[in-house]
C-alpha cells in the first residue's frame, strides 16, 4: 500500500538538487518496496496451501480447486467491478497488481499435480527445476525491471520457485531445543529482510538488475526468516493486532488503489502534507476493512462451505 499510495511524507520539501537531499530521498523512497512484499506473500501462500496436506500424497482435487478459486475469485471480481468507474486499471492481469493473483490461480491448479511429484522426487528437486525454468523465462527479457514484460504466460513461472519454497517450509521440522534462542533473533531477521528488500528496490531503480533477477534469490532468506517467525510465534505467541489485520490484508491488497482514487474524488481541502497523508491512509484502511466485511469474509465462508459440500457429495457417491 505504501509503495503505491506513498509512505509518510517525511521527505516532502527536501531540496533534491543537493547531493544530501537526493541521497536521503533515495534511501527513504526505497524503504517500502511492493514487489518484495509480494514475494513474501508467495512464500506464505505456498506454506498455507500445503500445510494442511503436508502428510498427504493426494488431495481431493475438485473441492480443493473450488475452495481456492472462490476464495481468490469472489473478492477479485468485485474489486475489478469497483475499479472500472474509478478509472483504476485492474483488468490487465499481467500489467497491474493482479499479476500475482493470476499466478496464484495457476499455482492452485498445479498443486494437485505437484503432490505426487513431491512424494516421488521431493520438494528440493522440484524447486531446483523451478529455478531453472524461471531463469530461462527471465532470459527472454533480461533487461526487464518488473514482471509485466513477460506477460501472463511467463510471470507465474518466474515466481514459481518462491511459492514452492513455501510448500517446502510447511514440512520443515522445528527443533524445540533451539526454539528459545532462535525466537530471540526474530527482530534481527525482520530488520535483515527489510534491508534486503531495500537493496532489491535500489537495484531495480538504480542498476541494470530488475526484480525478475533478484526476487527468486530474495525468496531464499525469506524462507529462513519465515521459519524464525513460526518458531517465535510458537514460543512467544502471535501478536493479536497483527493476527487481526492479517485477516483482511487481501482486501488491502485489492482495494488500496481503488480507495486512493475514490479519496481523490472527495475534493477535500488541503490540510498540509502530513494531515493529508494521515486522512488518506485512514480512508484506505477503513475502505479495505469494509470491503473485507462486505465481500471478502462472506466469500471466504462461501468457499469453505462449497468445498465441504462438494467433498461430502463425492464421498457419498464413492
Amino acid at each position: 500500500m505504501f509503495a503505491h499510495c506513498g509512505p509518510f511524507p517525511l521527505t516532502e520539501g527536501l531540496d533534491r538538487s543537493r547531493t544530501v537531499g537526493l541521497v536521503v530521498q533515495g534511501v527513504y523512497g526505497n524503504l517500502f518496496a511492493g514487489v518484495p512484499a509480494v514475494i513474501v506473500f508467495f512464500v506464505i501462500s505456498g506454506f498455507c496451501v500445503h500445510y494442511p496436506q503436508r502428510n498427504a500424497s493426494t488431495v481431493a482435487v475438485l473441492p480443493f480447486l473450488l475452495r481456492r478459486y472462490l476464495r481468490i475469485g469472489i473478492p477479485l471480481a468485485v474489486a475489478v467491478l469497483l475499479a472500472a468507474p474509478l478509472n483504476v486499471s485492474l483488468s490487465l492481469f499481467h500489467n497491474s497488481i493482479l499479476w500475482s493473483l493470476a499466478a496464484e490461480l495457476i499455482y492452485y491448479t498445479l498443486y494437485p499435480l505437484l503432490l505426487p511429484l513431491r512424494t516421488r522426487f521431493g520438494w528440493d528437486k522440484l524447486i531446483g527445476v523451478a529455478y531453472l525454468l524461471a531463469g530461462c523465462a527471465v532470459l527472454t527479457e533480461p533487461g526487464a525491471k518488473d514482471y509485466s514484460p513477460f506477460g501472463f504466460k511467463l510471470n507465474w513461472m518466474i515466481a514459481f520457485p518462491c511459492w514452492l519454497l513455501g510448500c517446502r517450509l510447511a514440512e520443515v521440522e522445528l527443533n524445540p531445543a533451539a526454539a528459545q534462542s532462535i525466537a530471540r533473533r526474530v527482530w534481527q531477521w525482520r530488520g535483515g529482510i527489510w534491508f534486503l528488500s531495500w537493496v532489491c528496490s535500489v537495484l531495480r531503480f538504480h542498476s541494470p538488475l530488475g526484480y525478475p533477477w533478484t526476487m527468486d534469490l530474495f525468496a531464499l532468506p525469506v524462507f529462513c526468516w519465515l521459519r524464525v517467525e513460526i518458531i517465535a510465534a510458537r514460543v512467544n505467541g502471535a501478536n493479536p493486532l497483527l493476527e487481526w489485520a492479517g485477516q483482511w490484508s487481501y482486501s488491502i491488497y485489492l482495494v488500496h488503489m481503488i480507495a486512493q482514487s475514490g479519496f481523490g474524488m472527495l475534493g477535500l481541502p488541503n490540510f498540509g502534507f502530513n494531515l493529508n497523508w494521515l486522512i488518506m491512509t485512514t480512508f484506505i484502511l477503513l475502505a479495505s476493512y469494509a470491503f473485507y466485511l462486505l465481500v471478502e469474509r462472506p466469500g471466504h465462508l462461501l468457499a469453505r462451505r462449497a468445498g465441504i459440500l462438494l467433498k461430502r457429495g463425492e464421498a457419498a457417491k464413492a
